[in-house]
């Protein structure tokens, strides 16, 4: 029974003995397989091997293992450190660069394992590896080309970057002047066409910023001018509504007295009609004045002659009574007394006489005096019709004249309300200038930021001088002047300013 065990262990352990033999074959068949002292020499390397390094067995065995490394990473302290951990026992793997035959460049994926004997003693080095050389070379090659590739790349993105830091500092004569490989040479193309245009854009933009500054300038000192022009008509046109307010007022007085006067005209009229009236019965009672004062001139003639003959007769009386003695005296006496009588009657009669000649003479006067103003009277009568037409005529234009004026008056004020809006929008609109007056300066600012290569210079106009103010007359005391929240009032007198405006 114990001679079946150990038989069969034996039988097992032949098994397992040509495994590992069939194991190490299919090894030795795929793999690269080389041996080594722990001292680093060369026992043994299989043909998958030499034909790798391009070696015989003969040329390598019992050499060093430094002979498939350049000499110096042999002297290197990293390959002595590689040989002290094999020592040790550790067990290494990895892609390797080594040196084969004349020097060829050979990339094996290598295993460095430690071999240890029943007692656990390390007794050498097998190393198992595959070529890669040709993948690797290919890496390599590839790494070259993307190093290539990228340093172009580089060159692209430093020459790029430098064109676009001077672009971003202003500079628009930043050009792409460096050789770049045709599959760049788009990208240099576009970058530089792109600065170009963007070169002229911002030229375009710089002139044109010069010129809405200057207009924005003109604008801003037009609109100064205007504002101050517009505040001055806004108190001319408010003196001249008040003035007109006073002028209507006055010619509507003059209305109303010119209605009176016409008035007054037509009963002046009415009344030297009536004088007339009277003076024409004047000079008829003056006329019959004069008549009777004819007839009174006869009766005293006749009264006279009646005198001249009492006197005769008394003086006859007086001679017969004489003539008669004493029988005659008392007849005497009356004759006397007769004679007398006849002589006062005849110098009363004469002193009639003389006074109605003298009031036939005043009569005369009276009635050719009366006659001249009842003359006067009539042409005063007609002057006075002529005055009550003229006067009817000025009262109806005095009131077309008050009418009209009322008319004129509210479309003045109608107009002084719309001045005043308008200088209160000129003075908006002097604001809004002198902002994009402001925003114009700005934008021509940040356009000279950038530097073109060619000067844009902003033809800004002088300051106009200051305009010499219109005449500011004096209020009156029913004037109101004109004046805006944060504006000092002023009031202006109509000038020549008014054809400029």
């Amino acid at each position: 029974m114990a001679l079946f065990s150990i038989g069969r262990e034996a039988s097992d352990q032949a098994s397992r003995i040509c495994e590992l033999e069939g194991v190490f074959a299919a090894i030795q068949r795929s793999q690269a397989v080389i041996e080594f002292n722990l001292d680093g020499s060369i026992i043994t390397a299989n043909d998958n091997f030499l034909r790798t390094v391009g070696y015989g067995l003969g040329e390598i065995q019992g050499r060093a293992h430094s002979l498939f490394v350049d000499s110096d990473y042999a002297a290197s302290a990293d390959y002595r450190d590689f040989w002290r951990r094999l020592n040790a026992g550790e067990f290494l793997a990895g892609k390797f660069k080594r040196v084969g035959k004349g020097g060829r460049e050979i990339w094996i994926q290598a295993s460095y394992n430690p071999v240890f004997d029943r007692h656990g003693k390390l007794t050498k080095i097998i190393k198992f590896a595959a070529d890669i050389t040709e993948i690797e070379t290919e890496r390599l090659e590839s790494e070259r080309e993307r190093d290539a590739i990228r340093r172009e790349q580089d060159e692209v993105v430093s020459a790029l970057a430098a064109s676009l830091q001077r672009l971003a500092q202003g500079d628009l004569t930043a050009r792409i002047d460096a050789h770049f490989d045709e599959r760049y040479a788009r990208l240099k193309a576009d970058f530089n066409a792109a600065v170009d245009s963007l070169t002229q854009a911002m030229g375009a933009i710089a002139e044109a910023a010069g010129g809405m500054e200057s207009g924005a300038a003109e604008i801003a000192s037009a609109s100064n001018d205007l504002s101050k022009r517009t505040e001055q008509q806004a108190a001319s046109l408010e003196e001249t509504a008040a003035a007109l307010d006073e002028i209507t007022a006055t010619v509507k007085r003059s209305a109303d007295g010119a209605k009176q006067a016409s008035a007054a005209a037509s009963s002046a009229s009415r009344e030297a009609d009536r004088s007339g009236e009277v003076v024409r019965e004047a000079v008829a009672a003056m006329g019959e004045i004069e008549k009777s004062s004819g007839q009174i001139t006869q009766i005293i003639g006749v009264i006279d002659e009646i005198a001249f003959q009492t006197n005769l007769l008394a003086l006859n009386a007086g001679v017969e009574a004489a003539r008669a003695g004493d029988a005659g005296r008392g007849f005497a006496v009356v004759a006397q007394e007769v004679r007398g009588l006849a002589q006062r009657s005849a110098e009363a009669a004469k002193e009639i006489k003389q006074l109605i000649a003298s009031s036939t003479a005043q009569v005369e006067r009276g009635v050719r005096l009366v006659g001249d103003t009842g003359q006067a009277l009539t042409d005063i009568v007609t002057k006075v019709g002529e005055i009550d037409t003229l006067i009817r005529e000025i009262a109806e234009s005095s009131q077309e004249q008050a009418t009209g004026l009322n008319q004129v008056n509210a479309a003045v004020n109608q107009m002084d309300q719309v001045t005043q809006q308008n200088a209160a929008m000129v003075e908006q609109a002097t604001t809004s200038a002198a902002q994009l007056r402001g925003e114009a300066q700005d934008l021509a600012r940040q356009v000279s930021r950038f530097q073109t290569g060619a000067t844009y210079a902003a033809h800004r106009p002088e300051a106009p001088a200051p305009r010499a103010a219109p005449p500011v007359a004096a209020p009156r005391a029913n004037v109101q002047t004109y004046a805006r929240p944060g504006s000092a009032a002023v009031a202006v007198a109509p000038s020549s300013d008014w054809e400029e405006f």
